[in-house]
């Protein structure tokens, strides 16, 4: 049998960056039956129920009806006498996302992490912290990782806003005045949000519209576009207007909807290369670990595709360690050789 050969970056080094958005609808899908503990991750469709937040709305005689829960606490954030009740139920969230951890076991998360390289860049709408600890157990594989941004802030990460750093809250102390990293706000679902309020927020945003500006692949990942983030869609869809690329680039979707019901939520976007996927697995960023633009370029613009090296499906963090390192070590001589000047 013939082995099998990497794509040699050398031969097809595409540095414009792939841009992954996630929504809690990734995080449904990589934790299926749960976290660590066996908790499941809420959707804003039963998140009064997952969250135990009825006996908080008890208490303060509010009846919850079963209606969306963006459009209700859109409805109390409005209501200038539910300080109190806001509090409370913004505490019962922070802490049942708080005590989330991923599994043991290998998940989407962890395939997505090292699935991409520094140039591009992973941002979520969620406040889970599955993101940040995936990153976290990955990192030491490769300095290489991709960009991480916490568009509606994250109970794993913390902040100085006055030396503009950002880490994880695991005892990570600002390199600027040595004080421990503050948690970051968590922005909850009103249709005003204002992005420009929070200077972290903001710094977050401006990193993600940097990264769109210039993407040649963007997947967007279990988030629905609803109706309270009409700001946060503006904000993306502004940026990939500019992006001067964008005749070449493509947008993937990645929803288990209905396509209609899917196009119509991203109806401004499908003017561009657009398409509706049900999985992951099915991505680029899957098929062609690392190098998914490098991939998607040949295959568009130089009309030779690559063969696929898609991810196997591993049990253990251990095997995807050991099946990405030839990857890695591509990419860290193709560096050399480009420092020496051998390559373009």
């Amino acid at each position: 049998m013939r082995k099998k050969t990497l794509p040699l970056l050398k031969n097809g080094r595409n540095e414009s960056p792939h841009v992954v958005i996630l929504g809690a609808g990734a995080s449904l899908a990589s934790l299926p039956n749960g976290d660590k503990y066996g908790r499941k991750v809420p959707l804003m469709n039963n998140i009064v129920e997952m969250v135990s937040l009825q006996p908080i709305l008890d208490k303060y005689g509010i009846k919850y009806t079963g209606n969306n829960f963006e459009s209700f606490y859109d409805d109390l954030a409005n209501n200038s006498g539910n300080e109190a009740l806001l509090q409370e139920i913004e505490e019962a969230i922070h802490g049942y996302f708080g005590a989330m951890e991923l599994p043991d076991s290998c998940t989407l998360y962890d395939y997505l992490v090292l699935s991409l390289r520094e140039k591009d860049i992973i941002a979520t709408f969620n406040w889970d912290p599955f993101l940040a600890q995936a990153f976290q157990r990955n990192m030491h594989v490769t300095h290489n990782m991709p960009k991480i941004a916490f568009l509606h802030g994250n109970v794993s990460v913390g902040c100085c806003i006055e030396h503009e750093q950002k880490g994880f809250l695991n005892g990570v102390k600002c390199g600027g005045c040595n004080d421990l990293l503050r948690p970051t706000k968590l922005l909850y679902p009103v249709k005003k949000k204002n992005y420009q309020n929070d200077e972290f927020i903001q710094q977050e945003w401006e990193g993600l519209r940097r990264h769109i500006r210039r993407a040649y692949i963007m997947t967007i990942f279990g988030y629905s576009a609803p109706a309270t983030d009409v700001e946060a869609i503006e904000l993306m869809l502004e940026v990939w207007k500019n992006n001067t690329t964008k005749s070449f680039s493509m947008i993937h979707i990645i929803d288990i909807k209905d396509e209609k019901e899917v196009e119509k939520s991203w109806k401004d976007f499908t003017t561009w290369s657009f398409s509706v996927i049900q999985r992951l697995q099915e991505e680029y960023l899957f098929r062609h670990p690392r190098r998914s633009c490098d991939a998607f370029a040949m295959a568009t613009l130089q009309q030779c595709p690559w063969q696929e090296n898609r991810f196997p499906e591993f049990k253990t963090l251990s095997e995807l360690h050991n099946w990405i390192k030839p990857l890695i070590k591509e990419e860290e001589m193709n560096s050399v050789l480009s420092s020496k000047g051998t390559l373009n």
